[in-house]
């Protein structure tokens, strides 16, 4: 199994130094990327990235160390100004992603989203909702899904594309995808790349336990036509004071996998540090 999406929204809106050093500590977290999730100093929400991630972003910014599920019953309207999450584990941007995982798919996310807006509306008005959607950063990290648990698991998309056009296709989304939530009212937007899906356990090959070198190959292709279309869309859309960045967790990953040695040691069963 792959991992997925991640959407942080942060309020008061962080400085240009202060999201500088918030991209550093994210690429040094040694976990994988799996969901979508939105994040705010007084106020958390996420529409998928793994619970390590999420936890560790919410906990370092004083939000608050559990994000209470957006459609769970137990759900209070205080929570919608402290943190929701949104988050669907197996989603991806391929619609077809989300059918085997019997998942929410990203274009459900945002409709929950977009309840979650009326909700907040209704709770604080329409222009106390605007700002602190507005003022919020956003993060959004999926596609190892659609790559790992579509295209390579499941033959439909292979009869479709070559893999090339398939990565194609989920760049395609993944900007319709921002554009959509740019037009919710997220103005600020940071994409974490697709990890090195390749090296995932399940993924390795069998008997040599090599990464899987095809998949890798995949999200660096995706991540290298992400990062082209986020400089398009910051040309484009900067007069609605709107901003888009790129964050590679690809290479630190890899190279954590890769000189593992580096960074700690193998444990025998019952052996202590």
């Amino acid at each position: 199994m792959a991992c997925q999406t991640m959407l942080v929204k942060i309020t008061p809106p962080l400085k240009i130094k202060e999201i500088s050093s918030l991209e550093e500590k994210a690429t040094t977290e040694t976990c994988h990327v799996r969901k979508t999730w939105v994040l705010t100093k007084s106020h958390l929400h996420r529409l998928q990235i793994c619970e390590k991630c999420k936890q560790w972003t919410a906990s370092k910014l004083g939000v608050k160390e559990f994000l209470p599920p957006y459609i769970g019953d137990d759900l209070e309207l205080s929570d919608l100004l402290t943190g929701v999450a949104f988050a669907s584990g197996g989603s991806g941007y391929d619609p077809l992603t989300s059918i085997p995982a019997t998942a929410t798919s990203s274009t459900g996310q945002l409709e929950l989203f977009l309840e979650y807006k009326d909700k907040l509306i209704t709770l604080v008005g329409e222009e106390e909702a605007t700002r602190v959607i507005s003022e919020g950063i956003y993060f959004t990290a999926m596609g190892a899904n659609d790559i790992a648990n579509n295209y390579f698991s499941i033959p439909l998309r292979r009869h479709q594309y070559d893999l090339p056009s398939y990565v194609k296709f989920l760049i395609s989304s993944a900007v319709n995808f921002t554009m959509e939530l740019n037009d919710i009212g997220a103005k600020r937007i940071g994409f974490f790349g697709i990890p090195p899906i390749g090296c995932c356990p399940s993924e390795r090959k069998h008997g040599s336990r090599e990464c899987d070198t095809l998949q890798n190959q995949a999200a660096e292709l995706f991540n290298s036509g992400i990062e082209k279309e986020i400089e398009r869309l910051n040309a484009e859309r900067n007069v609605h004071d709107s901003r888009f960045a790129y964050l590679d967790i690809y290479y630190n990953l890899l190279d954590l996998i890769q000189q593992h040695d580096f960074y700690g040691k193998q444990l025998s069963h019952g052996e202590s540090q």
